[in-house]
């Protein structure tokens, strides 16, 4: 996975991807498992819930060119 914790997070029910914040990674009998903070929008809430990697695509980090406060 990529090295930003920003994810957006596919359910097989949801039509479209939820963003996301990865908090954890582990490893179970299974592979790969990640701690993601998910924002819903329906009612607008945060859900924090273990995701299989091929239910999560990073979100591409722009390269740090400095910052704005000097």
């Amino acid at each position: 996975m990529s090295r930003t914790p920003f994810c957006w997070v596919r359910r097989d029910w949801m039509p479209v991807p939820l963003p996301g914040l990865i908090l954890e990674w582990r490893r179970d009998e299974q592979g790969w498992i990640a701690l993601v903070a998910v924002i819903e929008q329906t009612p607008s809430r945060v859900v924090i819930e273990w995701f299989r990697p091929q239910n999560l695509r990073p979100v591409p980090a722009s390269p740090s060119l400095g910052s704005r406060y000097g």
